[in-house]
C-alpha cells in the first residue's frame, strides 16, 4: 500500500510525496490569459520529481494533514489511489 504525505511550500503550493517521488505543480503557462482573460485561476498540472532533485526546495516545506480534500483527491489520483470521501457532517 502506498503511504502519501502532503506539504505546503512558503508560496501556499501543495506538494505530496509517496515514497522517493513528489507530485510537484507546474504552472501551465500556454494557458495564461487565454481568451483575453488574465484574472482567472492559475492552471497547474502535476509532474514526477525525484526527492533527491528537489532537495534545497523541500527546506521551506511544511509538511502537514491539513490539505482541502479537493487537492488531495487530485494528488491521490495522480498517484494511481481512490479517492477521498467526505464524511457526513464535516466541512
Amino acid at each position: 500500500m502506498k503511504h502519501i504525505t502532503y506539504a505546503i511550500d512558503e508560496d501556499g503550493i501543495v506538494v505530496s510525496r509517496v515514497g522517493s517521488e513528489l507530485a510537484w505543480p507546474v504552472l501551465d503557462y500556454d494557458a495564461i490569459g487565454m481568451g483575453g482573460d488574465f484574472r482567472g485561476p492559475m492552471l497547474y498540472h502535476l509532474e514526477r520529481v525525484t526527492v533527491g532533485s528537489a532537495t534545497h526546495e523541500m527546506r521551506s516545506f511544511k509538511w502537514t494533514k491539513k490539505i482541502p480534500c479537493r487537492l488531495k483527491n487530485r494528488h491521490r489520483k495522480f498517484w494511481g489511489m481512490k479517492p477521498l470521501t467526505k464524511k457526513r457532517g464535516s466541512k
